[in-house]
């Protein structure tokens, strides 16, 4: 499955995931959380689409793009992919971590307590 590789993609991404309509690279540029050239802001939309995450339609000579994924789609594949890799790589000790890090967000434990209940639920 193919990753984002960094913040700034992953912003964009952001931006486009929360917007309905395609946008322009200066209106991207204009939302992100640093100042960077347009010239920077296209060559990332470029490479997301290559990539096959963005579609592109030209307008009056300027590229708008939106996404070609929603991000509930993308984020199910992917992370699915990361966890699945991570526990073939570390095993107990992974889930023994990710217990760890969720016990600090009492939220994130009570879904996560949800969730298997429901899971083992469905087994019954």
């Amino acid at each position: 499955m193919l990753k984002l590789t960094g913040d700034l993609e992953q912003e964009i991404m952001n931006i486009l995931w929360v917007d309905s309509e395609p946008l322009i690279p200066s209106v991207i540029q204009s939302r992100l959380s640093k100042k960077l050239a347009y010239t920077t802001v296209k060559t990332i939309l470029e490479r997301l689409h290559d990539k096959g995450l963005l579609n592109r339609q030209k307008k009056s000579g300027v590229y708008y793009y939106s996404p070609k994924v929603s991000k509930e789609s993308y984020g199910s594949k992917s992370l699915r992919s990361v966890f699945k890799n991570i526990l073939g790589s570390y095993g107990n000790l992974a889930i023994s971590q990710f217990i760890e890090s969720i016990k600090e967000e009492p939220e994130s434990l009570d879904l996560l307590k949800k969730y298997l209940e429901d899971e083992e639920n469905k087994s019954i």
